[in-house]
């Protein structure tokens, strides 16, 4: 019996979240970074309502790790969006310190484990 240990470690696609912070800046209504989550998402309205698991985390001094995932999506390719956000609240504003992103492809489109490879 042979065992092989590789390193399993995702591999996410960096986002710059410079713009999306400028559009939040002044908002005051966001109140958890569950709704920041969704807001950054943007999903479509006129693609229906989407199946989205989303679960958060405290860090500390009001950081907060938040991931997103949108699974059986409608697409012919790719099956699911994972985001991860870090973000940050002071008094009654947020903004998002780190933004990755990964997906995973439909079985015979591509990867089926979490990556960032494109599906076909």
């Amino acid at each position: 019996m042979v065992i092989c240990l590789t390193s399993c470690s995702e591999k996410f696609k960096t986002i710059d979240p410079t713009d999306f912070n400028k559009k939040i800046s002044t908002r005051t209504d966001i109140k958890s970074v569950e709704q920041l989550a969704r807001l950054f998402y943007d999903f479509p309205e006129n693609e229906g309502i989407p199946h989205l698991e989303i679960e958060s985390r405290e860090l500390m001094d009001n950081k907060f790790e938040v991931t997103l995932i949108h699974d059986n999506q409608q697409d012919d390719s790719q099956r699911a969006t994972k985001l991860i956000l870090i973000a940050e609240q002071k008094n009654d504003t947020w903004s998002i310190l780190e933004i990755k992103e990964n997906w995973r492809c439909y079985q015979g489109r591509g990867h089926t484990d979490w990556g960032i490879e494109y599906c076909n």
